[in-house]
């Protein structure tokens, strides 16, 4: 099966762009020791209510493509990424919110909903 894209969007609403891009950039690091087929700084959403500027989204964000078995591993190294952060660092992964520690249940759950997308994907 292809690679499907993935964003990534991290946010904090106390931390400035200076520090957002350096967050952004540690989870970019992260991200490149995984089975992603490619990683780029970008963004392709909507602005979430309260965001500080347009441009700490694009700091923030990140898109990533990865085979559909990548996604498990991916999803474990980005809930060890975030638990080591401040409380108020939240990710959004294709439209699905993570704040602090991330649960098991809660990657499979993102795992399934990536799993329906790319089947819906022509």
């Amino acid at each position: 099966m292809e690679a499907v894209d993935v964003g990534i969007r991290v946010a904090c609403p106390s931390l400035d762009d200076d520090r957002l891009k350096e967050l952004a950039d540690d989870l970019f690091e992260t991200l490149l020791a995984t089975d992603v087929e490619s990683l780029r700084a970008g963004y392709g959403g909507a602005a979430p209510a309260g965001a500080k500027s347009g441009e700490a989204l694009a700091i923030g964000a990140l898109v990533l493509a990865m085979a559909p078995a990548a996604m498990e591993g991916v999803m474990a190294v980005v809930a060890s990424w975030l638990s080591r952060q401040p409380r108020d660092v939240e990710l959004e992964i294709n439209g699905q919110r993570f704040r602090g520690p991330v649960t098991k249940a809660q990657r499979d759950q993102l795992l399934a909903a990536y799993l329906r997308h790319i089947d819906r994907t022509p």
